[in-house]
C-alpha cells in the first residue's frame, strides 16, 4: 500500500541511513545525502555589489537570498544577507565564489566551512592535557566557596565540605570542577583577591591532592587566576572575557591554560538593572567573536579557548530562553560552547518555583542545549544532570 511518511532527519547521518535503507548505489549516497540538510546562514555587512554577486550565484544553482529591498538600487550601503540551501547548493554557491574579488573568496571559505561542520577543533587543550570534547557532553560541576552565591552560597566555606562536595561530584559524573570565590549573583559584590583567594586556593589543592580532574576556576582576577594555575588548575572561567583586568590574557597565554570567554552586560552589580537588546543573539554573537578573536591574536591557542553566552548576566527573562532556543548559532564562532542555566532565576521566572525546585527546568535547558550542540554544561546537580545526558544520548544515538 502507497503511503507518504515525512522523515526525522536531524543530521546528514541521518539521511546517510535512510538513502542506505532503500539501496542506492554506493557511489551516490554522499551527493544524494548532502541534498538532505538544508541551511540558512547569514551574512553581516556586506556591500551592495557582493550581495548582488552571492544572489545571482544562488540563483544560478537553484537557491536563493535575501537581501534589503534598497541593495538593488544602491541606495543602501551595507546590508546583511541570508543565504537559503541544502548542503549541496551551499556548496556549489561556494564553489562559484572562491577566487573572486570584494572579499568574496574569504566567505566562500566560510560557506565550505559551515557545509563540512561546524564547532572547531575536536580537543580543549590545557597546560596539562587534553581533552575531548566531542565523544560526549562534559559536565562542569559548580562548587561555590562564597558565603552568598544564589543557588549554593555558604554550604561549602569550610575547606572539608567543599573537597567533599567536589570528590563527590566527580562521582556522580562531573569531567570538571569549577570553583568559584566570588558570587556573580544580580547585585553582587567584588571581594578583595586576597579574600578569595584564601577562599579557593586550599580547596583547589586538597582536590589535587585526591582526584586528578581538571579544575576550572571562576575569577576575572589575574592575581587569583595566575595563583590557582600555579596551584594546578588548568581552566579560567572569566565572566568578563579579559575586560575587567587587562592582565588575565597575559596570565592565559603564559600558563597555557584553557580559558572561558563569557559574555555579560553591565558587571554583577548592575547587570540586571534594566539590560536591553536590539538583536540579542547578534549581539552576544559579534561579542564572542571579537574577544576569541582577541584572544587568538594576542597568542592563545585556538585549542584552549572556548564560549558562554552568559545565561543570566544581564539578560532578559525573554533573551535567556531565546538564547538557548537559538544555542546552535554560537557553535559558528569556532569554538566549544558551554552553557551555565543551572538554576537560575529565568527558570523560576518561567516555571513560579523556588530555587530548590527547579532542577526540571535546568535538566530541560541542559536537553535544549545538547540538542544545539552545546559541549559542556556547567551544573549544580551533577548525578541527575550525567543521568539525563546518558538517556538523551542513547536515545539520540549520537552528541552532535
Amino acid at each position: 500500500m502507497v503511503d507518504v511518511r515525512q522523515l526525522s532527519v536531524k543530521s546528514v547521518k541521518d539521511v546517510r541511513g535512510e538513502i542506505s535503507r532503500i539501496g542506492v548505489d554506493t557511489e551516490c549516497i554522499d551527493s544524494l545525502s548532502m541534498k538532505g540538510k538544508f541551511l540558512v546562514l547569514k551574512i553581516s555587512h556586506l556591500p551592495p555589489a557582493s550581495c548582488n554577486i552571492i544572489k545571482q550565484v544562488a540563483l544560478s544553482v537553484g537557491t536563493d537570498a535575501a537581501v534589503h529591498r534598497d541593495v538593488i538600487t544602491g541606495k543602501k550601503k551595507v546590508s546583511n544577507l541570508l543565504l537559503f540551501g541544502t548542503l549541496k547548493e551551499i556548496e556549489r554557491v561556494a564553489e562559484k565564489l572562491i577566487g573572486q574579488p570584494l572579499g568574496l573568496n574569504g566567505i566562500a571559505k566560510e560557506l565550505l566551512y559551515h557545509v563540512n561542520g561546524v564547532g572547531g577543533s575536536r580537543y580543549l587543550k590545557t597546560a596539562l592535557r587534553r581533552i575531548d570534547i566531542k565523544k560526549k557532553v562534559l559536565i562542569m560541576g559548580v562548587l561555590n566557596v562564597t558565603p552568598d552565591s544564589f543557588s549554593d552560597g555558604g554550604q561549602f566555606l569550610d575547606k572539608e565540605r567543599a573537597v567533599e562536595r567536589a570528590l563527590q561530584m566527580v562521582d556522580e559524573g562531573a569531567d570538571i570542577i569549577d570553583i568559584g570565590g566570588e558570587s556573580s549573583r544580580p547585585g553582587s559584590n567584588s571581594v578583595p583577591c586576597n579574600e578569595e583567594l584564601k577562599r579557593i586556593i586550599p580547596v583547589l589543592i586538597e582536590i589535587k591532592k585526591k582526584k586528578d580532574v581538571p579544575i576550572s576556576v571562576d575569577t576575572y582576577k589575574s592575581k587569583v587566576a595566575e595563583e590557582a594555575l600555579k596551584n594546578g588548575a588548568e581552566i579560567i572561567n572569566d565572566i568578563s572575557s579579559f575586560r575587567f583586568d587587562e592582565k588575565m590574557i597575559d596570565v592565559i597565554r603564559e600558563k597555557r591554560a584553557a580559558v572561558v570567554l563569557m559574555h555579560m552586560q553591565g558587571t554583577p552589580e548592575n547587570m540586571q538593572n534594566h539590560p536591553h537588546y536590539e538583536d540579542v543573539i547578534q549581539e552576544i554573537y559579534d561579542f564572542l567573536k571579537e574577544r576569541s578573536n582577541l584572544a587568538v591574536n594576542e597568542g592563545i591557542d585556538k585549542e584552549q579557548i572556548i564560549v558562554d553566552p552568559g545565561i543570566g548576566f544581564g539578560k532578559r527573562q525573554e533573551d535567556n530562553l531565546e538564547i538557548l532556543d537559538r544555542i546552535r548559532e554560537f557553535k559558528s564562532i569556532g569554538f566549544p560552547l558551554l552553557i551555565g542555566a543551572s538554576n537560575k532565576s529565568f527558570i523560576g521566572k518561567t516555571l513560579d518555583v523556588k530555587i530548590e525546585e527547579r532542577l526540571e527546568g535546568s535538566l530541560a535547558s541542559v536537553g535544549v542545549a545538547i540538542d544545539g550542540g552545546v559541549n559542556i554544561v556547567r551544573v549544580h546537580d551533577v548525578r541527575a544532570t550525567r543521568r539525563f545526558i546518558d538517556m538523551f544520548s542513547n536515545i539520540r544515538g549520537r552528541i552532535d
